[in-house]
């Protein structure tokens, strides 16, 4: 009994190893991030760079649109050695003046074939802005949305993920255990500053997350960056 004990014991800290060593540190911006401060993370251990490339419902863009900063941003990173890079997208939702779904995602898409940017694959970005007064049209509209930004990135054939966590799903949604697309890859936010995937919180359909956004709004290597880490 006691080797039996000590034969899982060991073969727990092994799995916990594996999971580990092929784990991968991510970062990601918003605001304009110099070649210097790629270089920084990079050197730091972090393989993978995600961008936001389209933002939500602000003053003189009331419909959504591009970010300014990403092509700036892609290139900074290219520069800085970065191989693997992601976009993520936070739609404008929740005002009259919101582009349609297929409207968001055609112009993130055109920008990315015009500049010949390559990415690994776009997270749709599903969290509430109070700033940006999004998701504010009840959950059952909220579900529709959901389910026509979904309907127009399948139809890219592009890789897309989403990125929530439980609270945000719950608020939007109505529903924490309310269904889009659980085969999609889930990027989820729990800021316990452990770059582990550990501590999910079901939502969605989702089992587990194929990466975790660990800690937010870190000031390291002369900048403002989101820490992760993925499978």
């Amino acid at each position: 009994m006691k080797f039996i004990f000590t034969a899982l014991a060991i073969f727990t800290i092994i799995v916990s190893m594996t999971n580990q060593a092929f784990a991968r540190l991510a970062i990601d911006v918003s605001a304009l991030t110099s070649v210097a401060t790629f270089k920084c993370t990079k050197n730091l251990g972090y393989e993978r760079a995600i961008i936001r490339g389209y933002r939500e419902a602000y003053g003189r863009n009331p419909g959504g649109g591009i970010d300014p900063n990403f092509l700036k941003n892609y290139d900074n990173a290219k520069n800085a050695g970065y191989i693997y890079i992601e976009v993520y997208m936070f739609p404008c939702t929740g005002r009259s003046t919101c582009k349609t779904p297929r409207q968001q995602v055609n112009e993130l898409v055109q920008l990315i074939k015009t500049h010949r940017v390559i990415v690994q694959r776009v997270w749709l970005d599903i969290e509430v802005d109070p700033n940006a007064g999004n998701w504010n049209l009840g959950q059952v509209r909220n579900r529709q949305i959901l389910k026509e930004f979904h309907a127009v990135w399948k139809s890219t054939g592009w890789k897309f993920g989403i990125y929530s966590n439980q609270y945000q799903w719950k608020t939007i949604t109505g529903n924490i255990n309310w269904i889009l697309d659980s085969s999609l890859p889930l990027w989820y936010a729990i800021y316990d500053k452990k770059p582990v995937l550990n501590n999910y919180r079901p939502f969605g359909g989702w089992t587990r997350g194929t990466g975790k956004q660990y800690d937010g709004d870190v000031k390291f290597c002369g900048a403002r960056l989101d820490k992760n880490v993925f499978r």
